[in-house]
């Protein structure tokens, strides 16, 4: 999922340290897959999943997600993870 998002995980880490709030408007916390492929390879451990989950409701009370479920284009929903789908399911029920 990484080649749709905007920022990398890492860059996203580094800018909610950093306190910058251009990290709300971003839309990699939204094509998050919560996989846990990111947190498994990370040297310091860091539960990105939980993360991104965190980054996605402080931009829900902010915004409208930007993710809708009857926006998801055709060929994202032969091409995606079934994972990143029902994900993506999961954080605009919210």
């Amino acid at each position: 999922m990484v080649e749709y998002m905007d920022l990398l995980p890492s860059v996203v880490i580094r800018l909610a340290q950093l306190g910058l709030t251009e990290v709300i408007g971003s839309k990699t916390p939204w094509v998050c897959a919560a996989c846990m492929t990111c947190q498994a390879r990370c040297p310091k451990g860091v539960d990105l999943p939980r993360i991104m989950e965190a980054i996605r409701q402080m931009a829900s009370r902010h915004t409208t997600p930007p993710l809708l479920t009857m926006r998801i284009p055709d060929e994202l929903l032969t091409r995606a993870p079934q994972m990143a789908v029902v994900g993506a399911l999961r954080k605009v029920g919210k």
